[in-house]
């Protein structure tokens, strides 16, 4: 029972996953309009878009085949290490999804550094009076007020 359940967030986070990469998938027949004319105006907005243009751009890139054959395709092709093509430029979409990926992952060390500055800052008053065996009361104003304010007021504030 107790590996079933060490298991539930895994499996909900593989979910989630799943979801978010189908729902992405399923975007461009979301929208609402044809995701051939979407891209050709992507592409190039002055092109006229006459009915053989769409058809060779559906063609091209498996549009006609449906979402979920696309989706069934990309994620073949993602195990392999291919993430695939750019619909607009056409590059390959890996080295931008890394470079994306560092780039969070920087920011996350940062912000994880500032919040660990700012706890040591925060506790280090109360933390020298307990070891000089003085006996006070923290109000924790300080902790209060900065637990209050909106992420992006004390993002503002800090910088």
């Amino acid at each position: 029972m107790r590996s079933l359940s060490a298991l539930l967030p895994l499996v909900s986070r593989l979910t989630t996953l799943s979801a978010m990469v189908m729902l992405v998938g399923i975007l461009p027949w979301l929208a609402g309009g044809d995701p051939a004319l979407a891209l050709l105006r992507a592409r190039s907005g002055d092109q006229e878009a006459t009915p053989e243009t769409l058809e060779a751009i559906r063609h091209s890139l498996g549009l006609h085949q449906g979402p979920d054959a696309l989706l069934w395709h990309w994620l073949q092709n993602l195990l392999q290490g291919d993430a695939g093509n750019s619909w607009i430029s056409g590059t390959p979409v890996l080295p931008g999804m890394l470079q994306a990926t560092a780039v969070s992952l920087t920011l996350m060390a940062c912000a994880l550094l500032v919040a660990l500055l700012l706890l040591t800052l925060i506790c280090l008053p109360v933390m020298r009076a307990g070891l000089a065996g003085v006996a006070r009361r923290p109000s924790g104003a300080v902790a209060a007020a900065l637990t209050a304010l909106p992420e992006f007021l004390l993002a503002a504030l800090l910088l």
